[in-house]
This record gives structure tokens, C-alpha cells and sequence, in this order.
């Protein structure tokens, strides 16, 4: 399937019968998910011999908290959190769904795919399944938006632009501990540093992507002579 990443195989057999079982996402193992994303993943079943059944299970247990599985085709979700397809006799099936990462998913989730495939040899014969396979997974990382370190002299200013070059949107800003900050109508912020303080200040700005989703970002601020404070280095001079 073209624009598809395999994920996992497995197989069983049983005499003269056999059934395979591949899952397949539309989104790169090799990738981060992020919270909000959706993609397809695909599960295809193909037996051979001509068992009455070959039925192949996702093991939902084992995809974790960090997604959630909607709009199942042709895939029925188990009393037992487990997804189930089958392939009657000698024809392969396909059953899809959408899989969308949850908002709240926390950074460094793990998503890992496991499937069984079973044979039904007749109507009513007891399962014969293969074990648990997993081969390729994924990770949730959350947008990181990289803190800003600056340098002002007392009373001095900077104006920080209202987006970031990857098109989030600042959003919201925290109160300064020691500065004032205001918003222009463009969206741009502007700090200004107390006249009479030397030392730290932080505030903390939240940025939007077009999805909704917010990402924090720090901004610490050195007012005065960075002279006395070692290991201080890559800093915007306003």
C-alpha cells in the first residue's frame, strides 16, 4: 500500500492451513506523534488452506493511554479491550480505523502495536493462535517551543514578535516577578525592566498551533551586569 509503513507481521499454521496478519499505519514509526494527530491503521488478514476462520486481534491493552482508536472498519472491539477482524476460508480482508492521539498524552508515550493471528480450522474448533508480535512502535513527543534567555540594562525594553517562525501563535503570557509587560494590537509583547533592579526575571509565554494545541515557553530575563554571573552565555542584548 502506497503511503503506508508496515509495523508488524505475524503468522500461524496449522497443517495445510496458515494465516498472516500485517498492520500498517499511514504515520512514520520513525517519526514523534504529537498530541491532536490522527493517521490510519490498517490491519490485513490473509489465510490460506481454507480454514473456516483466520482471525486476526489487535491488542488494545498494549497501545497504551497515549491514543485512541475511532472509526473501526470492519474491526470489532472485544469486551477484552482487544480489536478483531477474520477472513473467511481463502479470502483476505482488510480492517481499518483512526487512530488520534490524545491532547493530554504525556510526553514520551509509548504507542506499540501487538497482533495474534488464529485459525479456526472448522466451525467451532477451539482457536489456534500464534503468540503476541510487535516489532515497530512509536513515541508521543509534545512541541517543545525552546526558552529565550535576555539581557536588558535596568529600564530597558524588548519587543518579542507575536509568532514564532513555524507559525504558533503567541496566545497567553504570564505575569513578570519584577517587569512589566504589554501586548500590541499586532501581537507582539513588549518587556520593560524595572529602573532600579539588578538580577533574574521570568514570565512564561503560551503559544498556539493551528490544531488548538498550546505549548509553554519560558523567557528569562538578566537585568544588569552579566559580568558577575558565570556560565551565563547565548543572550539577545535588547
Amino acid at each position: 500500500m502506497s503511503g503506508w509503513f508496515p509495523l508488524v507481521r505475524a503468522w500461524v499454521a496449522q497443517g495445510p492451513y496458515s494465516g498472516v496478519v500485517d498492520l500498517a499505519a499511514t504515520a512514520d514509526p520513525a517519526l514523534a506523534l504529537v498530541p491532536g494527530q490522527r493517521f490510519r491503521l490498517a490491519m490485513t488478514v490473509t489465510p490460506s488452506g481454507g480454514a473456516h476462520r483466520t482471525y486476526g486481534y489487535l491488542l488494545g491493552e498494549d497501545l497504551g493511554g497515549a491514543v485512541v482508536l475511532e472509526e473501526l472498519q470492519h474491526l470489532r472491539r472485544l469486551p477484552n479491550g482487544r480489536y478483531a477482524a477474520f477472513a473467511p476460508q481463502t479470502r483476505a480482508i482488510t480492517a481499518d480505523c483512526v487512530v488520534r492521539v490524545r491532547d493530554d498524552a504525556p510526553d514520551g508515550s509509548v504507542v506499540m502495536p501487538r497482533v495474534v493471528v488464529g485459525l479456526m480450522i472448522a466451525q467451532g474448533d477451539k482457536l489456534v493462535p500464534s503468540a503476541g508480535i510487535e516489532d515497530r512502535g512509536f513515541h508521543v513527543r509534545r512541541r517543545v517551543v525552546p526558552g529565550r534567555p535576555l539581557l536588558l540594562a535596568p529600564g530597558g525594553h524588548v519587543t518579542l514578535p507575536g509568532s514564532t517562525a513555524d507559525g504558533l501563535r503567541l496566545s497567553a503570557v504570564s505575569p513578570a516577578r519584577r517587569g512589566r509587560l504589554s501586548c500590541a494590537p499586532d501581537g507582539s509583547l513588549t518587556y520593560q525592566a524595572p529602573a532600579s533592579y539588578q538580577g533574574y526575571d521570568r514570565f512564561t509565554c503560551t503559544y498556539e498551533d493551528p490544531a488548538g494545541h498550546t505549548h509553554p515557553s519560558e523567557v528569562v530575563i538578566h537585568i544588569g551586569d552579566l559580568g558577575m554571573s558565570p556560565g551565563a552565555l547565548n543572550v539577545f542584548h535588547g
